[in-house]
């Protein structure tokens, strides 16, 4: 009985996930944390169909999440300036300097590939 509390998560800090808050809040985020012994994970959402729970730390149940394909960073710049914002947020400056460094080389690529 021990060992089946014990089990190994399918999840690990920094996951991209998606699914349900314990308040059936549909929510996008990335893993925070995760509780094993509980069976929780807590959450950074970045979207969510209650405005109020954006930008914060939830915990639901991992049985409620799925895990999703981590994001192409260097293709997408809205994308990557929507995590520049997550990173202030957050306070991260290391993350803050290398998804503006992934941004300015986003950006110098495509100034090179416009056709004259």
């Amino acid at each position: 009985m021990m060992n089946q509390l014990h089990q190994q998560s399918l999840y690990q800090k920094g996951d991209w996930v998606k699914g349900k808050s314990v308040h059936d809040e549909l929510i996008h985020g990335y893993v925070e944390s995760v509780n094993n012994y509980l069976g929780t994970i807590k959450i950074f959402v970045l979207e969510c169909d209650n405005p109020e729970t954006v930008g914060k730390t939830i915990e639901t149940f991992q049985n409620r999440i799925a895990q999703l394909e981590e994001p192409d960073f260097e293709k997408d710049e809205s994308y990557l300036l929507n995590l520049i914002e997550v990173s202030l947020i957050t306070k991260d400056k290391e993350w803050f300097m290398e998804l503006s460094d992934q941004l300015n080389q986003l950006r110098n690529e495509s100034e090179e590939v416009i056709p004259c």
